[in-house]
């Protein structure tokens, strides 16, 4: 994620592609809508699973959310529970070929692990989770434990034992969940949610996830736990389970998987209508399994579907709403021109990937290509070699038009990818992470040179990349500089889009003055980042030294780098470098992955808007982007909903994307806007857009004139809007004392204080309710049970980098790093705790 590819992010796990993935539900109509579970006695949570006996609620099959398994031999997990006074009793038998652990304490589960998630009842928005690491792994031969918190009232302490032991194949896993970590009152009848996922990496590639779940999030309705009645005896075990796709939207798919004993057992599928499919199961895989298809009936609702093997009863398969389902799949098409790249005055062809699916999706379509030139003016033809911009409406049998804009480039004649590549070689650094001997990259460079050229030559053909690389480089003046991620050729290919969008929506001409920011200050100036003492900064003489000394000995303990940059009152007291990065000393200049802290600049930008009145929190979105405009909904979209995760959007994508609004508009009557808290980088995306088409300035660059040159940023790369920052800690800490100073830095404000007042988080009580507790702000969240003040805000990142601000201690604390690495736990909460123990005692 940290090289150049993170601008071409994939579209994040919940997108379709070919077919949706559905779950099925935890009972069969008509039946108890949840799984009994027994009362146990004398189970001590040890690891050993002999005083469970044959007892317990059995789950014999745990496949991955399509359906599949790995074969018995390299992964087979087995799951019982039960529950008594203290807790939910969870037995977990792991089979396990080959041990292979996380190298990073904060991501656990992306190797061997398992995954618990208790809820207090199937509607609940809370849940605690915890990912138990079991310690196989030469690297890490003591079991690790990541929890997480979900909870509203965190006046308990969350709190389970668990207990670990390997066998010859692999792991026992025990645990109690304790009932009062979420005010459960355990007594017969009594309904909670549980889920479990069963991790397994053979390699750092090699991931496959096992689950016990109707979906893959805990806590929000039966669609996302199973449910579990706590009662005196257990339902019968779970042996089979049945996973639904559609097909091209024009079959239903519905694969079985089963425990072996089941081999040679009748299945059918019903809908109200009686059998519309049957088959036996059949050896997979070292299991049972069955695949069976049926065509989608007329109608706009799809039926729900009874799943049986023998007499018993699997559960319901909803089906998803047609119009939905199609929606969403249009959203993630695939479209292309052939080539990207061209020759000739004659500008190419262009189509979805597969246009028989497109056809599934949306019945006979039309396409309607209009072509402006470098200086948006309509053409018919390519006459100039250079830049071209493509607008092409696609207009289904039925529903809403959706715009396509892609970035061409038509080169000269003599420029034919035909050329032999040893006639046009290509020159490339292979990262030292690869592990490559120097002396084989140069001795090997021509077959190297070779494999570039193939691979840029299939990019002229089908990449908007390459072409939109092409025009960047063809516009460009030299500078004398080496071109940063703000302003290389893909930003500028980026701002040449917002220059025409703004053209076609008619934004010049309800925006026409350039933005300016940051203005200056009025009044006394702001502090600004200087280097100082402790005693300048109103600290102990002797903090520096100890933090130091700590720093030293976390580094020492870890398998990460990492720089950290301490101010307080302005002053900063402690800018040092720890650790190796890539087999050398860090160094306090080298650049660290910000992550979701994008999201907290990104979110400052916005912040800009709102201050000069160009953009309010609570304008719908349709008010600025005009593909919005004229959708029935049930909840408007606003700029609000966009930052504070209540958009109904998923992933982390679409910066790169010139039409990711018209994308995004299409699926709009099926968001679900306000319905819940779902964390997203896609709301940011569209908030970039928004600034885009109101300032008339590509995020990246309007990063740079107005947020990161006023401050000295030098160091910081940012592209997109929610994940892909790279910074030094010096350079975080500017913006970090802009926003602890309330909008301004030296002698320039970037927005009022009443501005700042409304970023800051707040509950989300508007849209999720007064009884909610989730608290958001414009790209910032507070961090509770830290050692600094409960004011103290920023935002978490995946990569672990530190962002804190503490208006009560007058604090600015980061430490940018690339990864959490060993032991990230261990130290952390004492770093912060060392930085305001170190306040001098008058001023605590």
């Amino acid at each position: 994620m940290l090289g150049r590819t993170r601008r071409w992010l994939p579209r994040g796990p919940l997108a379709l592609g070919l077919c949706l993935t559905l779950a099925c539900c935890v009972a069969a109509a008509g039946e108890p809508p949840a799984h009994d579970i027994p009362r146990l006695a004398g189970i001590t949570v040890d690891g050993d699973p002999a005083d469970w006996g044959e007892r317990g609620f059995r789950v014999e099959v745990l496949p991955n959310d399509q359906g599949a398994f790995r074969p018995p031999d390299d992964l087979d997990a087995r799951v019982r529970l039960g529950w008594d006074e203290s807790g939910l009793l969870v037995l977990v038998t792991v089979r396990d070929q080959r041990a292979f652990e996380s190298r990073r304490g904060d991501q656990l589960w992306s190797a061997d692990s398992v995954e618990l998630f208790l809820a207090p009842s199937a509607t609940a928005s809370e849940h605690v989770q915890y990912i138990v690491s079991p310690g196989r792994d030469p690297d890490f031969l003591e079991p690790r434990t990541q929890p997480f918190d979900y909870r509203d009232d965190r006046s308990q302490p969350m709190s389970a034992d668990i207990a670990l032991r390997e066998t010859a194949d692999g792991y026992v896993l025990e645990a109690c969940l304790h009932w009062h970590s979420l005010g459960i009152a355990p007594e017969p009848g009594r309904v909670v949610g549980f889920q479990v996922f069963v991790n397994d990496a053979d390699g750092a590639s090699d991931w496959f996830q096992a689950i016990w779940a109707p979906r893959e999030r805990a806590g929000a309705g039966c669609r996302a736990v199973h449910l579990l009645r706590l009662s005196d005896a257990a339902s019968p075990p779970v042996r089979a389970s049945a996973v639904g796709s559609l097909e091209r939207m024009r079959r239903v798919r519905v694969g079985i998987a089963a425990a072996p004993e089941l081999l040679g057992q009748l299945v059918e599928v019903h809908d109200p209508g009686g059998v519309v499919a049957s088959g036996r199961l059949m050896e997979a895989a070292g299991r049972a399994g069955a695949e069976l298809r049926m065509p989608i009936p007329p109608g706009a609702a799809l039926p729900s579907l009874r799943v049986f093997v023998g007499e018993e009863a699997l559960g319901v398969l909803e089906l998803p709403d047609l119009a939905q389902a199609r929606a969403r799949a249009v959203v993630d098409l695939p479209f292309r021109f052939r080539p990207y790249v061209f020759s000739s005055a004659t500008f190419p062809e262009c189509d979805f990937v597969d246009s028989s699916l497109a056809e599934d999706l949306l019945g006979r379509y039309e396409l309607r290509r209009t072509f402006y030139n470098a200086d948006y003016e309509q053409v018919r033809t390519a006459d100039e070699v250079g830049r071209y911009g493509a607008v092409v409406e696609v207009i289904p049998e039925a529903g809403r038009p959706l715009a396509l804009f892609r970035t061409l480039f038509r080169a000269p004649e003599a420029s034919n990818p035909g050329w032999h590549p040893r006639a046009a070689p290509l020159r490339a650094e292979l990262s030292p992470l690869f592990g490559f001997d120097p002396r084989v990259l140069q001795e090997q460079a021509s077959v190297i040179n070779d494999v570039l050229w193939m691979q840029f030559s299939a990019g002229l053909e089908r990449d908007q990349a390459t072409a939109a690389l092409m025009a960047g480089l063809a516009e460009a003046e030299p500078t004398g500089r080496p071109a940063r991620v703000n302003d290389d050729a893909l930003a500028r290919d980026r701002e040449w889009w917002v220059g025409l969008k703004r053209k076609l929506y008619g934004a010049e001409e309800r925006w026409p003055t350039p933005f300016v920011c940051p203005r200056p200050i009025v009044g006394p100036p702001a502090p600004k980042l200087r280097e100082g003492t402790a005693e300048e900064a109103g600290m102990e003489p002797d903090t520096p030294a100890r933090l130091d000394a700590l720093l030293r000995e976390w580094a020492a303990d870890s398998d990460e780098g990492f720089a950290v940059c301490v101010a307080r009152r302005g002053v900063v007291f402690l800018h040092q470098a720890y650790g190796e990065r890539e087999h050398r000393p860090m160094a306090v200049t080298d650049k660290s992955w910000m992550a979701s802290i994008t999201k907290l600049l990104s979110g400052t930008l916005m912040m800009m808007l709102v201050d000069q009145g160009l953009v309010g929190l609570d304008d719908p979105v349709a008010e600025f982007l005009p593909a919005f405009r004229g959708v029935e909904v049930e909840t408007p979209l606003t700029i609000r909903d966009l930052y504070v995760h209540t958009n109904g959007l998923w992933g982390h994508w679409g910066d790169e994307l010139h039409d990711f609004d018209q994308l995004i508009a299409s699926y709009y009557p099926y968001l679900e806007v306000g319905k819940r808290f779902d964390y997203n980088g896609a709301g940011y995306t569209l908030g970039g857009k928004v600034i885009e088409i109101v300032s008339g300035e590509a995020v990246p660059l309007f990063f740079k004139r107005h947020l990161l040159d006023p401050l000295g940023c030098e160091s910081t790369d940012v592209f997109g809007t929610s994940w892909d920052a790279r910074t030094t800690a010096m350079d975080l800490a500017r913006i970090g004392q802009m926003l602890l100073n309330r909008g301004a830095y030296g002698e320039m404000r970037f927005f009022d204080e009443e501005t700042f007042e409304q970023m800051l988080p707040r509950r989300l009580t508007q849209r999720l309710g007064p009884d909610t507790t989730v608290e958001r702000g414009i790209g910032l969240h507070r961090f509770e049970g830290e050692p600094l003040g409960e004011a103290a805000f920023g935002h978490g990142a995946a990569s672990a980098t530190t962002l804190r601000i503490d208006p009560a201690h007058e604090l600015v604390v980061v430490m940018a790093r690339n990864s959490a690495g060993r032991n990230f736990e261990k130290y952390h909460h004492r770093f912060l705790a060392a930085v305001v123990e170190g306040i001098e005692a008058g001023a605590r």
